[in-house]
């Protein structure tokens, strides 16, 4: 594969001394605190929602689709659009580990009607919603509302929804105040976009061809040539989408290989790695810094 991890770095220990956590509230966002043991390139990463990614050690440097690109150190963001393929590379240049915080936003959180009344004056002002953006410097109130935010969604059931998502919305218009617009999927989304929403959270299940079609209220041929038109395939899709979430648990949770794999969807641990291997060209240790990535 394209991707491979990159020479040179000590590896980080492995286990729960690490700090990665991965926390989801349907409906409002996730939060997730990444941390990798040695530098690596991750190549053509579907990226379904916006996200917020504060890098706390390390290089982060993002491509889009569109040919944008930004590169982001230690106390800098980046504001990364939803409903894109994205190449990422995390770079570790002093030898060390690379650690990052995410927050992803939810498209019916971005539905918020007084949000969306707010981001269409700003939208206004002929300031293009760019794919990708680097805040070179994290104004404090935006720092603090992250901060709030990520507690908020670690905290589960212990704070009412209502306040977890008035929390994570407090990141949003912190946003707005510096003229950045989150966007919702599109109105009327291609099928892909559809699908993945349905097998979100439940990769670890079996979703032939007719359980999605039925799901989407489509006919087994229908999927498969609305598919085909957007240039891939409901195998292909499946992988990905597995692939996609075996990595973020990789980096964000401390389950071992094994727990990862029945996660989404693989009984076999060592048939998982090899497609894991095949899809980014290093194994899942790597992630972790195990150099096994040959």
């Amino acid at each position: 594969m394209l991707s491979s991890p990159t020479r040179g770095t000590r590896p980080l220990p492995d286990g729960a001394d690490l700090a990665r956590s991965l926390h989801v509230r349907p409906g409002v966002g996730i939060a997730a605190h990444v941390m990798q043991g040695q530098g690596l390139k991750i190549l053509r990463m579907r990226v379904d929602q916006p996200a917020l990614i504060l890098v706390d050690r390390g290089v982060k440097a993002i491509r889009t689709e569109r040919g944008a690109g930004v590169e982001a150190v230690p106390g800098q963001a980046v504001v990364l659009g939803g409903h894109q393929t994205v190449d990422f590379t995390n770079s570790v240049p002093d030898g060390t580990h690379y650690e990052a915080r995410w927050l992803l936003f939810d498209d019916a959180l971005l539905a918020d009607a007084h949000y969306l009344g707010l981001a269409s004056q700003v939208a206004s002002r002929d300031r293009p919603t760019a794919s990708v953006q680097l805040l070179r410097r994290v104004p404090a109130n935006l720092a603090d509302a992250f901060e709030r935010a990520g507690q908020a969604l670690a905290l589960g059931d212990k704070l009412p929804g209502a306040v977890v998502r008035l929390r994570v919305l407090e990141v949003m218009h912190w946003l707005l105040e510096d003229g950045i617009v989150l966007r919702s999927a599109p109105a009327d989304p291609g099928v892909s976009i559809q699908l993945r929403a349905l097998i979100a959270g439940r990769l670890d299940e079996a979703w032939p061809a007719g359980r999605v079609a039925a799901g989407m209220a489509l006919s087994e041929a229908t999927l498969r040539r609305r598919l085909a038109a957007e240039g891939t395939s409901l195998t292909d899709l499946l992988a990905d989408a597995r692939m996609a979430t075996a990595l973020t648990m990789l980096q964000a949770t401390t389950q071992s290989v094994a727990q990862i794999a029945l996660a989404v969807g693989y009984e076999s641990p060592s048939r998982f790695a090899v497609r894991f291997r095949h899809r980014f060209g290093f194994a899942p240790t790597a992630v972790r810094g195990h150099d096994r990535a040959g």
